[in-house]
């Protein structure tokens, strides 16, 4: 049975270059080779967000890419593989807002099934640096949490109760 062409799945095998197929391994369709017998078993991706509060208002960023480009959301950013996720966290933090921040708090994981992003979410507070839009940012902003703009994400709802539970 062949794979219907999907952008997430990928199409040939990694270890000989043959063309997968689908096979049931551990109750799940995967991509298989027949050719070499190789499974691919695919990994979530890992992404950061960081909530910081400065003067009682929550640090928010206007997205300048993709996706919910000019939506407002959380600082955030990808892990890539072999990376330490706390410093890439405060790393992100950097690249956005131009805000050096430390970890304070673990707030939580948070993922869906379905969605293949994985969140894990930190509380920081600001050490230094100057709040200004930076990579991937339209515009930044500082808000009240009881006053936030509507956030685009399927976690974001959660992420803020789960913040207010903890102030």
């Amino acid at each position: 049975m062949e794979i219907d062409i999907d952008l997430k799945q990928p199409q040939f095998c990694q270890q000989c270059g043959g063309k997968l197929s689908s096979k049931k391994v551990d109750h799940k369709e995967r991509p298989y080779c027949n050719v070499c017998g190789f499974i691919v078993f695919q990994d979530p991706k890992v992404a950061v967000v960081v909530l910081i509060q400065i003067k009682s208002k929550l640090v928010l960023v206007k997205r300048d890419i993709n996706p919910y480009i000019g939506h407002w959301s959380f600082p955030s950013g990808y892990v890539d593989r072999s990376e330490n996720v706390e410093s890439e966290a405060v790393r992100e933090v950097k690249e956005e807002t131009g805000l050096d921040v430390e970890l304070v708090k673990l707030l939580g994981v948070y993922s869906q099934s379905g969605n293949q992003v994985i969140l894990i979410v930190y509380t920081a507070n600001m050490i230094g640096g100057k709040l200004e839009a930076l990579d991937e940012v339209q515009e930044i902003g500082l808000f009240p949490l009881n006053k936030l703009p509507k956030l685009p994400f399927p976690n974001d709802q959660e992420i803020i109760e789960d913040y207010r539970a903890l102030l």
